[in-house]
């Protein structure tokens, strides 16, 4: 199953809840809105102030993309913190997440979050596999020098063979038997002479096939 594209937006269903979750401070430690909200606004500038520092977090730029998606900066922190690999966590905790960056006393907050908003998880869950779009171009070039070299090198076979079929140019021998199958139900007046070319085409690759297995057969019989 392909893997979609992240898309760092919050859901338009959940921004109000999502903003009514972000002074966790007023209904937990009892703190008035406005004293929550300084505490806040404090937090977040401390946060933007690391960009483009020694010490920026590796998950900086995808808390900037939620930001930019429309989540509030605690909850985007988190997401982006969460969404990468335990080993390279910078916090290493969730306590100490909470406590060093979103400025919160403690990280009941976060867990208050997560039972109340489950884009918030979802989000999680879409942004981890956010690495293989950034390493898409890699993998797509490393595709391309193996298909040029797999007319010297047997062991990049493949390599041609996907290539061939992400363009259309290469169609699986049991896809055309399919397509002849569906093609020919129908009857013969009822197919075009285009179709009719195309399900020759089919035949006569389906045919070259099955000589070269029986040639191989022989050969190593």
């Amino acid at each position: 199953m392909p893997v979609a594209k992240p898309k760092f937006d919050l859901p338009e269903e959940f921004r109000q809840l999502a903003l009514g979750l972000e002074l966790p401070e007023v209904e937990l430690d009892e703190m008035s809105v406005e004293e929550a909200r300084l505490k806040s606004e404090a937090g977040r500038s401390a946060l933007f102030a690391l960009k483009g520092m020694p010490n920026q977090p590796v998950w900086f730029e995808r808390f900037e993309q939620l930001i930019n998606g429309g989540w509030p900066w605690r909850q985007a922190a988190f997401i982006a913190w969460a969404s990468m690999p335990k080993n390279g966590r910078i916090p290493k905790s969730q306590e100490e997440l909470a406590k060093r960056v979103l400025n919160l006393t403690s990280d009941r907050a976060i867990s208050t979050w997560r039972k109340k908003n489950p884009a918030i998880d979802a989000m999680v869950a879409v942004l981890q596999s956010a690495e293989l779009w950034d390493h898409r171009a890699d993998a797509f070039q490393q595709l391309v020098e193996g298909v040029k070299r797999a007319g010297t090198d047997y062991k990049f076979a493949k390599h041609l063979e996907m290539f061939l079929r992400m363009t259309g140019d290469d169609v699986p021998t049991s896809q055309l038997v399919a397509l002849i199958k569906r093609k020919g139900s129908s009857g013969p007046r009822e197919i075009d002479d285009d179709t009719l070319d195309e399900l020759a085409a089919g035949v006569t690759e389906i045919n070259q096939g099955l000589a070269g297995e029986e040639e191989d057969d022989v050969s190593s019989g």
